[in-house]
């Protein structure tokens, strides 16, 4: 059983693109390094172009909260800070039918 984080947020209009493009080019990639990650996407709401939800599968719990505890999770969202309308919401979920 994987493990799964989603994080929601509203962005700024003026800066939907900006965060966009830092999520894409630093965030992910990072993210995908560490240690125990299966997967991360920033998912943009087609109906609300400022409403988005950066998701992240993890192999195990232990391995999101490594990942949580080395402060890059940290360091990613104050890269993002700058575009939130708003405070982000953080939900986890355990994952059933990925493949490990």
């Amino acid at each position: 059983m994987a493990f799964v984080r989603v994080g929601q947020f509203k962005a700024l209009p003026e800066r939907v693109e900006a965060l966009r493009s830092i999520y894409e080019t630093e965030a992910i990639p990072a993210i995908r390094a560490a240690p125990g990650n299966i997967s991360a996407v920033l998912l943009q709401q087609h109906q609300a172009r400022d409403s988005f939800m950066a998701i992240t599968i993890w192999g195990t719990a232990e391995d999101a909260e490594r990942y949580d505890q080395s402060g890059q999770a940290a360091a990613m969202v104050d890269k993002i800070r700058f575009a939130f309308a708003g405070p982000p919401s953080l939900a986890t979920y355990d994952a059933f039918g990925i493949p490990g």
